[in-house]
């Protein structure tokens, strides 16, 4: 009797004596399930992904040694298919991931399909010799009395995967939010977010996950007719080319109930898309452009219904912008596919909007806004939190921006003293001003800008508790505050120096002393030292390029140079 160790509640059981397994790849084993005896099989299940899946089914296929003949049937997208195939026809070596470069079995194959390396390679040998394959084009027609069993059998064996150990947040219960220009890059911080902050549990099909209610992501400048595609991300620019059509057209293909271009375009008897389209026309401003791909009529009952289900379209500004929900989201595998394909698909509406516009004698460069994609379920499956642990460390700092890089949307912040208080004041991105804002402590200042919310990221927050700590300190203590520049600890005062080669006399700062250090190769310069009471302590020659060496001056905020 078939008895799965991984992923049972995904499986289809037929007959506890049968020897056979069918793999139906993309095709619903549901509906292949229909068209056959369930007499004929053990055991019935998909396989999306060999980079993913194999090494379950190889697991599952080593728990139980009644097994001796594997079917493989139904529309490989995916190559899944194949890559199985070519596991027990080609065999295995040891190689890495294409993604992250993990030490993996991989397939000897024309395309990626990996297996732990905690498995043993007899093991794998054993399973090859011990199962026949069979690829089979018409499962109803196809005559099970001919399989024939191979001649050498195998032993029971259990490997039960190692749980990746995550550090466990703590964090909001719903709702973030994250932002970048590019697709790969709020890709990176969404899997970040969810590794740290993600609820830990179980799905309906029994798999363990980290998982966000409600993560909104916000694409703000991603080029449809040029998408940045960096190597890590877990499909290539041949994947997502592949991908698009299946959004943006009324797509079909045997085996496969739907794609979410024939939800919108022909599933309700009407093309959404259009008639979205032709709403713009008539009303340019309307709140009211849906496109709608849940069918109430069936998707709470047969289940397999479309994670993305509703689509808004909004012009503001001469700016089309397209707020995407997603009701299920595998954001490690399935997120950048789903969000390139929202952009080419906001890209085509666009295109149309302008053409039909023209059509009635409007000429509008109605331009591309934000792709905003609400996932409502956004969660990471177990099996990739390693992968997906690499890939931020590796990559994700590359995409995060310095906080003076980072401009805050909400506007800027001048910081004075004046008139014996830190005066604030809020600069609009059009140089506006909004507000000014005045206390006597960073505290006092700190509570009256969160009350405004006046922050539109984090870095910028942070940024002006440094600058109002340092103006409180400056303010305290009577010294010079200079936003952006260092705080000079020392109070400056002046006195009158005669400069050595010549009679033009210059003032020179005084302070206590001045750390020294030299550089060959430069311009020398002399460095008086003068105490507070005027009094010449010593003269040493430095060299050192002059811009860097009145920055150390100015930083330190100590003695002036002479030539």
């Amino acid at each position: 009797m078939f008895k799965a160790i991984y992923k049972s509640t995904r499986l289809i059981t037929g007959n506890p004596e049968s020897n056979v397994a069918i793999v139906c790849l993309w095709t619903k084993a549901k509906e292949i399930a229909k068209k056959i005896d369930p007499s004929k099989y053990a055991v019935m299940g998909q396989l999306f992904s060999a980079e993913r899946g194999l090494d379950i089914l190889v697991r599952n296929l080593l728990a139980n040694p009644d097994i001796t003949n594997l079917i493989i049937t139904g529309n490989d997208l995916s190559k899944s298919g194949i890559v199985l195939k070519d596991f027990f026809e080609k065999g295995f070596e040891r190689g890495k991931t294409e993604v992250t470069g993990k030490p993996v079995w991989r397939v000897k194959s024309t395309y990626p399909g990996y297996i732990e390396l905690d498995i043993p390679e007899s093991a794998l040998n054993q399973l090859r010799e011990t199962i026949n394959v069979t690829w089979v084009e018409n499962i109803e027609k196809f005559d099970f009395s001919k399989l024939i069993k191979p001649e050498k059998r195998r032993e029971k064996m259990v490997f039960e995967k190692k749980e990746e150990e995550i550090k466990k947040y703590h964090g909001e219960d719903a709702v973030y939010v994250v932002r970048h220009e590019k697709v790969a890059g709020v890709w990176l911080k969404i899997l970040d977010t969810i590794l740290k902050y993600g609820y830990k549990s179980r799905t309906h099909y029994d798999d363990k996950q980290k998982e966000i209610l409600n993560l909104v992501s916000v694409i703000t400048n991603e080029d449809p007719n040029n998408f940045h595609v960096p190597e890590f991300l877990p499909c290539s620019k041949e994947q997502i080319e592949n991908y698009i059509p299946k959004v943006t057209t009324d797509y079909k293909e045997e085996g496969i109930t739907y794609t979410y271009g024939s939800r919108m375009r022909s599933w309700f008897g009407k093309d959404q898309v259009k008639e979205a389209v032709a709403k713009l026309v008539r009303e340019l401003n309307s709140r009211a452009v849906v496109i709608n791909l849940w069918d109430s009529t069936q998707d709470l009952t047969i289940g397999g219904s479309p994670c993305i289900n509703h689509i808004w379209l909004r012009v503001r500004e001469d700016r089309l912008y397209m707020t995407v929900t997603i009701r299920s989201n595998d954001m490690f595998e399935a997120y950048p596919e789903n969000a390139f394909g929202m952009r080419a698909l906001q890209e085509v509406i666009r295109k149309e909007l302008i053409s039909e516009l023209k059509k009635k004698g409007t000429e509008k460069n109605i331009k591309l806004g934000n792709l905003i994609i609400n996932s409502q379920s956004a969660h990471i499956y177990d099996d990739c939190f390693y992968n997906a642990q690499k890939i931020v460390k590796e990559h994700l700092p590359k995409y995060i921006k310095l906080p003076g890089e980072d401009l805050d949307p909400r506007g800027s912040f001048v910081i004075e003293i004046a008139d014996g208080k830190i005066k604030v004041e809020h600069i609009s991105p059009t140089n506006e001003v909004l507000g000014v804002y005045e206390g006597e402590t960073a505290l006092e200042l700190r509570d009256i800008l969160i009350s405004e919310n006046l922050f539109g990221n984090p870095a910028h927050a942070l940024y002006l508790g440094t600058e109002l700590m340092k103006a409180e300190i400056a303010l305290k203590n009577g010294l010079e505050y200079e936003q952006d520049g260092p705080l000079r600890l020392e109070k400056p005062t002046e006195t009158t120096q005669t400069k050595e080669s010549g009679t033009q006399s210059e003032p020179v700062i005084q302070s206590e002393s001045l750390s020294q250090g030299t550089s060959k190769g430069f311009q020398t310069k002399i460095v008086t030292y003068i105490n507070a009471g005027g009094r010449e302590i010593k003269s040493v020659s430095m060299q050192k390029k002059e811009d860097d060496f009145e920055r150390i001056l100015r930083s330190a905020g100590l003695c002036r140079i002479f030539n």
